[in-house]
């Protein structure tokens, strides 16, 4: 099973915004505050057959996750991408139960990176 956060992505991050580490606690910050509102519009989008919304949701799940080495829900919302590439919008809805699950424990594990 691959990592939740893999340190590497995020010092590797810390490198790319010049050694800041405040602007990448901000950047932490940023994904923390914004994954409850990913989660919902994917969650509408799929609700409402929106095909569209749903994909620019997971698009933006994916790269900041792979920004900040969130291995393990960037590779659940790509596995969910590719079911809604597939217009299988009743598995994509039976894979936002892992996608939620998966995506709060990498808040946890990101909340406690920035306590550390």
């Amino acid at each position: 099973m691959s990592p939740l956060v893999d340190p590497a992505s995020l010092q590797r991050l810390r490198r790319d915004l010049g050694g800041d580490e405040a602007v990448q606690n901000r950047f932490v910050n940023d994904f923390l505050a914004l994954w409850h509102s990913r989660e919902s519009r994917l969650r509408t989008a799929l609700a409402s057959a929106d095909l569209e919304e749903a994909d620019v949701v997971l698009l933006s799940i994916r790269s900041s996750s792979r920004m900040l080495g969130a291995v393990r829900l960037e590779n659940t919302a790509g596995r969910l991408q590719s079911t809604l590439k597939n217009r299988d919008l009743s598995g994509c809805r039976q894979q936002l139960p892992v996608l939620a699950e998966v995506g709060a424990d990498t808040c946890l594990a990101l909340s406690r990176h920035l306590a550390a």
